[in-house]
């Protein structure tokens, strides 16, 4: 089994200029590594932009840490759908394609899936009606296109009212993601692998390590689990590796963010990490294939 990990140029080891998160890319294929070439099989690190690399030549391109995609939007549809013709890719193309924008989250609240609530910029939306939606007393305004907490816009109550940009939309902040953080669960093949509580750094709403946040290993339940998996019969199709992000709240965990594109995986959450991958590596080729 030949797999390429898909990655960007700022995460490749080898390059020279790398990204801030580069080193997430270095945690993944170091947990990765060994359980494959203890099997006979290959993991190779391919930059999705670059053209030194055929598709063909792969079992599985394994979409991963390609995390300057928010950037070329058209152009990584394009390679998605271009590159599952030479080979399987995963996540699939149209699960890939439906994640990447965050108007998703309306198709997860239009199932009953418990979300934290989103206002779009449609008929005129503006931070006025959010407020008045939600009311909260601050207001995130996120890209509608975006990853890794970039390119937010935070609103305050009794701010000057204005048009939610089309590019954005809003959610409110929530209290319990200083106090209670938010919650990654893991999925690896379409079975739970484990969990993380990510915690913010003071004065911050996002959890990220750029902007200081932490984490630590988080012991789920079954309730947990079962409203975490429950985001997973929202994907178009099934998926190799899932992350289901969210926030503990008085009315129980709401997602913040159903990662299906190329999520970390914080592999030091479980031991046999590699294991899981490889193994769901070989399932997703059998599946894809057939």
């Amino acid at each position: 089994m030949r797999v390429a990990y898909v990655c960007c140029a700022g995460t490749l080891s080898t390059a020279t200029d790398r990204r801030y998160d580069a080193h997430e890319h270095d945690n993944e294929l170091a947990a990765m590594l060994p359980a494959f070439e203890s099997a006979g099989d290959e993991l190779v690190e391919c930059d999705w932009r670059a053209k030194d690399w055929n598709p063909a030549e792969f079992d599985l391109a394994f979409v991963r840490t390609t995390w300057d995609y928010t950037e070329y939007p058209g152009e990584f549809e394009s390679f998605v759908t271009e590159c599952a013709k030479e080979c399987p890719v995963a996540n699939m193309p149209g699960t890939i394609i439906w994640n990447h924008n965050k108007r998703y989250l309306a198709d997860c609240d239009a199932m009953g899936l418990p979300i934290i609530p989103v206002l779009f910029p449609d008929n005129g939306a503006t931070t006025k009606v959010a407020f008045d939606r939600f009311a909260c007393d601050e207001l995130i305004l996120k890209p509608v296109i975006g990853a890794g907490g970039e390119g937010h816009m935070r609103v305050r109550v009794g701010d000057a009212d204005a048009p939610i940009p089309a590019t954005h939309f809003a959610q409110p902040v929530l209290d319990e993601i200083n106090t209670e953080g938010e919650i990654s669960f893991i999925f690896i093949g379409g079975e739970f692998s484990h969990a993380v509580r990510k915690r913010c750094a003071p004065g911050e709403y996002r959890v990220q390590s750029n902007f200081g946040g932490t984490e630590e290993r988080y012991d789920s339940t079954d309730d947990d689990l079962r409203i975490a998996a429950s985001f997973l019969e929202a994907t178009p199709d099934p998926t190799l590796a899932c992350r289901i992000d969210m926030v503990p709240t008085n009315d129980g965990l709401q997602l913040m963010e159903l990662e299906a594109i190329e999520p970390y995986l914080f592999p030091n959450g479980v031991e046999d990490f590699g294991e899981r991958i490889h193994s769901a590596c070989k399932k997703s080729i059998a599946e894809i294939k057939r």
